[in-house]
């Protein structure tokens, strides 16, 4: 059975968007042991955050009110629509100041239903939303104690997802009861209590690139993260690491507490992951481990994440690219293109963010080779010495700040004097 995804959004009059229609295809031939992935970028302002919010199935008061301070203002009807591979769609209208559910694809229904039961029910499928903008609150472990409440509770909010004392608490029993299982001699039990805990600490690890161990301390009771055999308290973690072992220990373990509808492992699993520039406070080389981690973990889930970052966008193979673009004032999305690792950074800034060479250096270095390549043409087209001398001077002011613009204008006035028959030097 082909694994349940998102294939089509069409919006209208919400955000920058007049009339939006993408499809989301499948991933290519030869990429059956990888995630889905949809990859949203563009400028600020193209909407990459209001389409994710639009695609997630959150119907609560929060989202309510974040899509209808969106809706255009006029007297249009409003509206946004997700299709999906079983059939149907979940169709939001908005008018004024309420949002209506029109209609739901089924298992839609059924898992929008058991989240909001009072008796968690079983589920086949199920959706998590991420934010790399929310920084992860200070914390402190009081006692071992269960966890308690559904575990689908805030799954689809970006900002609300991530509760820290949660997260702190799932990791405090899986150690701790492995550590009773252990002292009852009961072997397997411990297994399946370390495996929790192991499972992210080997994504975690993978990611930086560097080992990674939790531990619970017991005067007082909380939780020790080891980096490369460094021991720190979870609070005391690098804002970029603590991201990372925010969002992703809270989806491990929210799937660890799902009662599912058959004994699939985890990393097997469908779902649907959303994730709002979760690079955010993130090294570049993190940027650049965090999707191909991701999309080799989970075969069998859709992913879409926004991101900025051309090191997340080169990072990973079989991608699809979906860039946003405001060509007329409303926002649109461009064909979605496929993800190669082959490219260099400097060759997706070009391709996907539309960066010239120029662009890659500091705005008044920029300016001054504007200036430069402009003195070159006029030189070329037979301008006076008072030209070639301000040329020189803008080549000699721009060689000296670095190895790079030595090159570059050192090759540039070498082709100059071989194309004018000239005796110019640095």
């Amino acid at each position: 059975m082909k694994p349940f995804r998102i294939t089509g959004l069409e919006a209208h009059q919400i955000g920058p968007f007049g009339d939006l229609k993408m499809a989301f295809p499948e991933k290519p031939k030869g990429m059956e042991d990888k995630a889905e992935i949809h990859i949203l970028t563009g400028e600020n302002g193209v909407g990459k955050s209001t389409v994710l919010e639009m695609l997630s199935p959150s119907f609560d008061s929060r989202s309510q009110q974040t899509l209808t301070s969106k809706a255009r203002k006029n007297d249009l009807v409003i509206f946004s629509e997700v299709s999906f591979s079983e059939g149907g769609s979940i169709h939001k209208i908005i008018r004024g100041k309420g949002v209506n559910i029109k209609s739901r694809n089924t298992i839609v229904t059924d898992y929008y239903n058991q989240m909001n039961s009072v008796n968690q029910g079983t589920f086949s499928t199920a959706f998590f939303c991420y934010s790399g903008y929310r920084r992860v609150d200070q914390v402190k472990i009081e006692s071992i104690k269960e966890l308690l409440g559904h575990p689908f509770y805030n799954a689809v909010e970006f900002n609300y997802s991530i509760d820290p004392a949660y997260i702190l608490q799932w990791i405090t029993n899986n150690i701790a009861k492995e550590a009773i299982a252990k002292s009852q001699d009961e072997s397997k039990v411990a297994s399946r209590f370390r495996k929790a805990v192991s499972q992210l600490e080997n994504i975690v690890s993978q990611i930086i690139n560097q080992p990674v161990k939790f531990f619970l301390g017991y005067e007082p009771i909380d939780v020790v993260v080891e980096v490369n055999k460094e021991r720190l308290d979870f609070n005391l973690l690098p804002d970029g690491l603590k991201s990372i072992v925010s969002w992703l220990a809270d989806l491990l373990m929210r799937m660890d507490r799902v009662k599912w509808v058959d004994d699939i492992p985890v990393f097997e699993r469908n779902f649907i992951l959303f994730l709002d520039e979760i690079e955010v406070h993130m090294h570049p080389k993190w940027q650049r481990k965090i999707l191909p981690a991701v999309q080799g973990l989970f075969p069998n889930a859709q992913i879409f994440i926004s991101t900025h970052s051309p090191f997340v966008i080169g990072s990973v193979d079989g991608a699809w690219i979906h860039k946003l673009v405001k060509p007329n004032g409303d926002s649109v999305a461009e064909e979605p293109i496929l993800s190669e690792d082959g490219k260099s950074v400097q060759l997706i800034l070009e391709e996907i963010f539309d960066l010239g060479e120029l662009d890659m250096f500091g705005e008044n270095v920029k300016n001054d080779l504007q200036k430069f390549y402009g003195l070159i043409n006029d030189v070329m087209k037979g301008s006076n010495g008072e030209t070639t001398e301000s040329l020189l001077h803008l080549a000699r002011t721009l060689a000296v700040q670095s190895t790079e613009l030595h090159t570059v204008v050192e090759m540039e006035i070498r082709q100059l004097n071989r194309k004018k028959n000239m005796q110019l030097a640095l």
